[in-house]
């Protein structure tokens, strides 16, 4: 399904709480990194650290 359609066709019913949720799962995502201690630097090497893991995997699998 597109993304683009889907949020289009959503009402505003549907839409006000879906973006609350939506603030309450990021609020949760910042706790946990500010209680692990994940600050701008770190997050910036755990970046890295995803990105050369996706792209060895692609590597591996020949797939893009």
């Amino acid at each position: 399904m597109n993304v683009v359609e889907a949020w289009n066709e959503i009402s505003w019913a549907e839409a006000i709480p879906f973006l609350l949720v939506l603030a309450g799962v990021y609020w949760v995502k910042v706790k946990i990194d500010t209680r692990a201690g994940i600050g701008k630097k770190k997050l910036r090497q755990l970046k890295g650290v995803i990105k050369d893991a996706i792209l060895e995997t692609q590597i591996k699998t020949g797939k893009p």
